[in-house]
Protein backbone atom coordinates (compact mmCIF):
# COMPACT_ATOMS: atom_id res chain seq x y z
CA UNK A 1 0.00 0.00 0.00
CA UNK A 2 0.94 3.26 -1.17
CA UNK A 3 1.92 6.40 1.81
CA UNK A 4 -0.98 8.32 0.04
CA UNK A 5 -3.33 5.62 0.19
CA UNK A 6 -2.62 4.18 3.48
CA UNK A 7 -3.03 8.10 4.57
CA UNK A 8 -6.69 8.30 3.02
CA UNK A 9 -7.58 5.24 4.82
CA UNK A 10 -6.88 5.91 8.13
CA UNK A 11 -8.18 9.55 7.88
CA UNK A 12 -11.07 7.43 6.53
CA UNK A 13 -11.24 4.88 9.61
CA UNK A 14 -10.88 7.82 12.04
CA UNK A 15 -13.50 9.31 11.01
CA UNK A 16 -15.77 6.44 12.29
CA UNK A 17 -14.75 6.74 16.32
CA UNK A 18 -15.89 4.48 18.85
CA UNK A 19 -19.73 2.74 19.12
CA UNK A 20 -21.12 5.96 17.13
CA UNK A 21 -20.57 8.13 13.92
CA UNK A 22 -18.65 11.30 14.08
CA UNK A 23 -17.29 13.28 11.14
CA UNK A 24 -18.49 11.99 7.49
CA UNK A 25 -22.22 11.88 6.64
CA UNK A 26 -23.50 8.68 6.12
CA UNK A 27 -27.12 8.41 5.41
CA UNK A 28 -29.18 6.96 2.34
CA UNK A 29 -28.50 9.75 0.51
CA UNK A 30 -25.10 10.14 0.84
CA UNK A 31 -24.06 9.33 -3.16
CA UNK A 32 -27.48 11.39 -4.32
CA UNK A 33 -26.65 14.27 -6.06
CA UNK A 34 -29.07 16.46 -3.98
CA UNK A 35 -28.82 19.81 -5.70
CA UNK A 36 -30.71 18.35 -8.50
CA UNK A 37 -33.42 17.43 -5.90
CA UNK A 38 -37.21 19.07 -5.86
CA UNK A 39 -38.47 20.66 -3.06
CA UNK A 40 -40.61 18.04 -2.72
CA UNK A 41 -37.63 15.27 -2.54
CA UNK A 42 -35.99 16.95 0.04
CA UNK A 43 -39.07 17.44 2.08
CA UNK A 44 -39.71 13.76 2.02
CA UNK A 45 -36.12 12.85 2.72
CA UNK A 46 -35.80 15.29 5.64
CA UNK A 47 -39.23 13.80 7.19
CA UNK A 48 -38.55 10.42 7.43
CA UNK A 49 -37.96 10.71 10.70
CA UNK A 50 -38.60 14.04 13.14
CA UNK A 51 -39.13 15.08 16.34
CA UNK A 52 -42.93 15.19 17.52
CA UNK A 53 -44.25 17.04 20.83
CA UNK A 54 -42.37 17.87 23.86
CA UNK A 55 -42.51 15.36 26.53
CA UNK A 56 -40.96 17.76 29.03
CA UNK A 57 -42.58 17.52 31.94
CA UNK A 58 -43.89 20.26 34.59
CA UNK A 59 -41.92 19.08 36.91
CA UNK A 60 -39.84 16.31 38.20
CA UNK A 61 -41.02 13.38 41.00
CA UNK A 62 -41.12 14.98 44.17
CA UNK A 63 -40.34 18.56 43.17
CA UNK A 64 -36.62 17.47 41.56
CA UNK A 65 -35.34 20.45 39.34
CA UNK A 66 -33.94 17.97 37.20
CA UNK A 67 -33.71 14.49 36.12
CA UNK A 68 -30.26 12.89 35.38
CA UNK A 69 -29.44 9.97 33.88
CA UNK A 70 -26.02 8.11 33.56
CA UNK A 71 -25.60 5.78 30.53
CA UNK A 72 -22.88 3.04 29.51
CA UNK A 73 -22.77 1.86 26.60
CA UNK A 74 -20.86 -1.28 27.10
CA UNK A 75 -19.00 -2.36 23.71
CA UNK A 76 -16.11 -4.11 24.84
CA UNK A 77 -14.92 -5.74 21.63
CA UNK A 78 -17.66 -5.69 19.16
CA UNK A 79 -17.27 -2.22 18.59
CA UNK A 80 -14.04 -2.91 16.86
CA UNK A 81 -15.23 -6.19 15.29
CA UNK A 82 -18.44 -4.69 13.71
CA UNK A 83 -18.28 -1.19 13.51
CA UNK A 84 -14.71 -0.01 13.03
CA UNK A 85 -13.86 -3.64 11.78
CA UNK A 86 -10.53 -3.95 13.38
CA UNK A 87 -10.21 -7.56 14.29
CA UNK A 88 -6.46 -6.88 15.66
CA UNK A 89 -6.75 -8.21 19.17
CA UNK A 90 -4.44 -4.67 20.11
CA UNK A 91 -7.89 -2.65 18.71
CA UNK A 92 -9.96 -5.27 20.76
CA UNK A 93 -8.00 -5.13 23.85
CA UNK A 94 -9.53 -1.69 24.27
CA UNK A 95 -12.93 -3.30 24.43
CA UNK A 96 -11.38 -5.78 26.55
CA UNK A 97 -10.64 -3.18 29.14
CA UNK A 98 -13.93 -1.98 29.42
CA UNK A 99 -14.96 -5.51 30.80
CA UNK A 100 -11.78 -6.26 32.96
CA UNK A 101 -10.91 -3.34 34.58
CA UNK A 102 -13.18 -0.38 34.19
CA UNK A 103 -16.51 -2.17 34.57
CA UNK A 104 -15.73 -2.70 38.19
CA UNK A 105 -14.96 0.84 38.86
CA UNK A 106 -17.92 2.18 37.52
CA UNK A 107 -20.25 -0.56 39.27
CA UNK A 108 -18.36 0.52 42.78
CA UNK A 109 -18.67 3.80 41.78
CA UNK A 110 -22.39 3.62 41.47
CA UNK A 111 -22.70 1.38 44.62
CA UNK A 112 -20.95 4.25 46.47
CA UNK A 113 -23.03 6.91 45.18
CA UNK A 114 -26.22 4.52 45.58
CA UNK A 115 -27.23 5.69 42.14
CA UNK A 116 -28.62 3.95 39.10
CA UNK A 117 -27.38 3.45 35.84
CA UNK A 118 -28.35 2.66 32.05
CA UNK A 119 -26.32 0.17 30.56
CA UNK A 120 -26.69 -0.63 26.57
CA UNK A 121 -24.94 -3.66 25.95
CA UNK A 122 -24.72 -5.46 22.44
CA UNK A 123 -26.01 -9.21 22.76
CA UNK A 124 -22.19 -10.15 21.54
CA UNK A 125 -21.01 -8.60 24.78
CA UNK A 126 -23.37 -10.43 26.74
CA UNK A 127 -22.07 -13.62 25.33
CA UNK A 128 -18.38 -12.44 25.59
CA UNK A 129 -18.54 -11.07 29.38
CA UNK A 130 -20.99 -12.99 31.42
CA UNK A 131 -19.46 -12.18 34.38
CA UNK A 132 -19.93 -8.51 34.09
CA UNK A 133 -23.28 -9.11 33.17
CA UNK A 134 -24.26 -10.71 36.28
CA UNK A 135 -22.68 -7.94 38.20
CA UNK A 136 -25.25 -5.32 36.75
CA UNK A 137 -27.94 -7.67 36.79
CA UNK A 138 -27.63 -8.59 40.71
CA UNK A 139 -27.61 -4.72 41.07
CA UNK A 140 -31.83 -4.47 40.53
CA UNK A 141 -31.74 -0.57 40.28
CA UNK A 142 -29.42 -0.66 37.42
CA UNK A 143 -31.82 -0.79 33.69
CA UNK A 144 -30.02 -2.87 30.59
CA UNK A 145 -30.74 -1.39 27.18
CA UNK A 146 -30.60 -2.94 23.80
CA UNK A 147 -27.35 -2.00 21.62
CA UNK A 148 -27.24 -4.12 18.48
CA UNK A 149 -26.35 -7.93 18.11
CA UNK A 150 -22.41 -6.89 17.36
CA UNK A 151 -22.02 -3.31 17.11
CA UNK A 152 -23.15 -3.35 13.50
CA UNK A 153 -23.13 -0.24 11.58
CA UNK A 154 -26.87 -0.02 10.85
CA UNK A 155 -26.33 1.81 7.47
CA UNK A 156 -24.28 -1.36 5.40
CA UNK A 157 -28.53 -3.36 6.30
CA UNK A 158 -29.75 -4.30 2.68
CA UNK A 159 -33.53 -5.74 2.65
CA UNK A 160 -34.43 -7.07 5.98
CA UNK A 161 -30.84 -8.42 7.32
CA UNK A 162 -32.00 -4.70 10.04
CA UNK A 163 -34.96 -6.52 11.25
CA UNK A 164 -33.49 -9.83 11.27
CA UNK A 165 -30.64 -9.27 12.88
CA UNK A 166 -32.21 -7.36 15.83
CA UNK A 167 -34.53 -10.09 16.34
CA UNK A 168 -31.84 -12.43 16.43
CA UNK A 169 -29.89 -10.01 18.87
CA UNK A 170 -33.15 -10.19 21.31
CA UNK A 171 -33.08 -13.68 21.84
CA UNK A 172 -29.93 -13.60 23.08
CA UNK A 173 -30.33 -10.59 24.88
CA UNK A 174 -33.84 -12.02 26.80
CA UNK A 175 -31.95 -15.50 27.27
CA UNK A 176 -29.12 -14.04 29.25
CA UNK A 177 -31.05 -10.93 31.54
CA UNK A 178 -34.24 -13.12 31.49
CA UNK A 179 -36.61 -10.17 29.91
CA UNK A 180 -37.09 -7.95 27.33
CA UNK A 181 -35.44 -4.44 27.00
CA UNK A 182 -37.66 -1.24 26.64
CA UNK A 183 -35.17 1.03 25.84
CA UNK A 184 -33.15 1.10 22.50
CA UNK A 185 -29.98 2.81 21.53
CA UNK A 186 -28.62 2.73 17.62
CA UNK A 187 -24.75 1.45 17.76
CA UNK A 188 -23.93 4.04 15.30
CA UNK A 189 -26.75 6.79 16.58
CA UNK A 190 -28.09 6.43 13.34
CA UNK A 191 -30.84 4.46 11.74
CA UNK A 192 -32.21 3.60 8.64
CA UNK A 193 -35.95 4.62 6.92
CA UNK A 194 -37.07 1.41 8.87
CA UNK A 195 -35.31 1.54 12.02
CA UNK A 196 -38.13 3.19 14.11
CA UNK A 197 -40.70 1.02 12.66
CA UNK A 198 -38.64 -1.86 13.82
CA UNK A 199 -38.25 -0.31 17.20
CA UNK A 200 -42.10 0.11 17.49
CA UNK A 201 -42.56 -3.32 16.19
CA UNK A 202 -40.76 -4.91 18.94
CA UNK A 203 -42.12 -3.05 21.70
CA UNK A 204 -39.50 -0.93 22.36
CA UNK A 205 -40.60 2.11 25.03
CA UNK A 206 -38.29 4.68 23.50
CA UNK A 207 -34.72 5.24 21.90
CA UNK A 208 -31.99 7.12 22.88
CA UNK A 209 -29.97 7.80 18.89
CA UNK A 210 -31.61 11.00 17.92
CA UNK A 211 -30.10 14.75 18.57
CA UNK A 212 -33.76 17.00 17.34
CA UNK A 213 -33.74 18.29 21.50
CA UNK A 214 -32.22 18.54 24.61
CA UNK A 215 -35.74 17.32 26.43
CA UNK A 216 -38.02 14.33 25.74
CA UNK A 217 -39.74 14.00 23.00
CA UNK A 218 -42.49 11.99 20.82
CA UNK A 219 -40.71 10.81 17.35
CA UNK A 220 -42.51 11.51 14.35
CA UNK A 221 -41.78 8.67 11.15
CA UNK A 222 -43.16 9.48 7.60
CA UNK A 223 -45.32 11.77 9.33
CA UNK A 224 -47.22 9.70 12.09
CA UNK A 225 -46.50 9.13 15.93
CA UNK A 226 -44.50 6.36 15.97
CA UNK A 227 -45.70 6.19 20.09
CA UNK A 228 -42.36 5.69 20.68
CA UNK A 229 -40.13 8.40 22.99
CA UNK A 230 -36.81 9.60 22.59
CA UNK A 231 -34.97 11.10 24.84
CA UNK A 232 -31.86 12.51 23.05
CA UNK A 233 -28.62 12.10 22.88
CA UNK A 234 -25.52 14.72 22.05
CA UNK A 235 -21.64 14.56 21.55
CA UNK A 236 -20.86 16.98 23.74
CA UNK A 237 -22.35 15.06 26.30
CA UNK A 238 -20.32 12.16 24.73
CA UNK A 239 -17.66 10.54 26.06
CA UNK A 240 -15.88 8.86 23.40
CA UNK A 241 -15.07 12.13 20.77
CA UNK A 242 -13.09 13.97 23.78
CA UNK A 243 -10.65 10.87 25.12
CA UNK A 244 -9.89 8.65 22.36
CA UNK A 245 -6.62 8.96 20.66
CA UNK A 246 -6.94 10.59 17.54
CA UNK A 247 -4.44 10.58 14.70
CA UNK A 248 -6.55 13.59 12.59
CA UNK A 249 -6.47 17.46 13.03
CA UNK A 250 -10.26 18.16 13.09
CA UNK A 251 -10.62 15.81 16.09
CA UNK A 252 -10.35 16.43 19.12
CA UNK A 253 -8.37 13.56 20.54
CA UNK A 254 -7.25 12.89 24.10
CA UNK A 255 -8.54 16.17 26.23
CA UNK A 256 -8.35 16.23 29.67
CA UNK A 257 -10.38 15.28 32.33
CA UNK A 258 -10.83 18.87 33.76
CA UNK A 259 -11.91 20.15 30.21
CA UNK A 260 -14.55 17.62 30.18
CA UNK A 261 -15.61 18.57 33.35
CA UNK A 262 -16.10 22.10 32.85
CA UNK A 263 -18.25 21.62 29.70
CA UNK A 264 -20.44 18.95 31.21
CA UNK A 265 -20.92 20.41 34.99
CA UNK A 266 -22.00 23.83 33.02
CA UNK A 267 -24.44 21.51 30.83
CA UNK A 268 -25.89 19.93 33.94
CA UNK A 269 -26.40 23.89 35.64
CA UNK A 270 -28.00 24.55 32.27
CA UNK A 271 -30.30 21.91 32.51
CA UNK A 272 -30.82 22.29 36.27
CA UNK A 273 -31.69 25.93 35.47
CA UNK A 274 -34.20 24.92 33.31
CA UNK A 275 -35.80 22.62 34.87
CA UNK A 276 -34.68 19.94 32.01
CA UNK A 277 -33.11 16.78 31.71
CA UNK A 278 -29.23 15.77 31.57
CA UNK A 279 -28.27 12.78 30.05
CA UNK A 280 -24.70 11.48 29.83
CA UNK A 281 -23.29 8.81 27.32
CA UNK A 282 -20.43 6.72 28.08
CA UNK A 283 -18.32 3.92 27.43
CA UNK A 284 -16.94 1.78 30.08
CA UNK A 285 -13.56 1.78 27.84
CA UNK A 286 -13.06 4.85 27.87
CA UNK A 287 -14.45 6.70 31.14
CA UNK A 288 -13.46 3.71 33.05
CA UNK A 289 -9.24 4.96 33.31
CA UNK A 290 -8.41 6.23 36.67
CA UNK A 291 -8.55 10.04 36.36
CA UNK A 292 -11.82 9.97 34.15
CA UNK A 293 -13.36 7.82 36.98
CA UNK A 294 -11.87 10.70 39.43
CA UNK A 295 -13.35 13.20 37.08
CA UNK A 296 -16.67 11.06 36.78
CA UNK A 297 -16.95 11.36 40.42
CA UNK A 298 -16.41 15.11 41.22
CA UNK A 299 -19.40 15.43 39.02
CA UNK A 300 -21.82 13.56 40.72
CA UNK A 301 -20.69 14.99 43.68
CA UNK A 302 -21.23 17.87 42.31
CA UNK A 303 -24.50 17.39 41.13
CA UNK A 304 -25.89 16.15 44.38
CA UNK A 305 -24.49 18.72 46.27
CA UNK A 306 -27.56 20.82 44.39
CA UNK A 307 -30.89 20.37 45.91
CA UNK A 308 -34.07 18.70 43.86
CA UNK A 309 -31.70 16.50 41.10
CA UNK A 310 -33.16 12.99 40.54
CA UNK A 311 -30.87 10.44 39.37
CA UNK A 312 -32.67 8.32 37.55
CA UNK A 313 -32.71 5.40 34.45
CA UNK A 314 -33.65 5.94 31.37
CA UNK A 315 -37.03 4.08 31.42
CA UNK A 316 -37.88 5.75 34.96
CA UNK A 317 -37.59 9.31 33.10
CA UNK A 318 -39.41 8.08 29.34
CA UNK A 319 -41.90 6.58 31.91
CA UNK A 320 -42.83 9.48 33.94
CA UNK A 321 -42.61 11.88 30.92
CA UNK A 322 -44.87 9.53 29.05
CA UNK A 323 -47.39 9.81 31.85
CA UNK A 324 -46.90 13.50 32.76
CA UNK A 325 -47.93 14.08 29.05
CA UNK A 326 -51.83 12.30 29.33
Amino acid sequence: MSKGVGFVATIVMLAMIGGDRVGLAQDHAHDAEVWKWTPEQIQQQVNKVRAGKSLKPKQWPNGAKVAVSLSFDFDTEPVWLGFQKQPSPSYMSRGEYGARTAMPRILALLDKQKIPGTFFIPAMTMVLHPEQLQEILKRTQHEIGFHSYVHENPLEFKGNEERETYEKAMKIVVEKTGKRPVGFRSAAWDLTPQTIQIVKDMGFLYDSSMMADDEPYTLVAEGTDSGVIELPVEWILDDWPYFQVSWASHHVGLRTADEVYSIWSQEFDGAYAEGGTFILVMHPQVIGHRHRMQMLERLITYMKKKPGVWFATHEQIARYAQEQAK
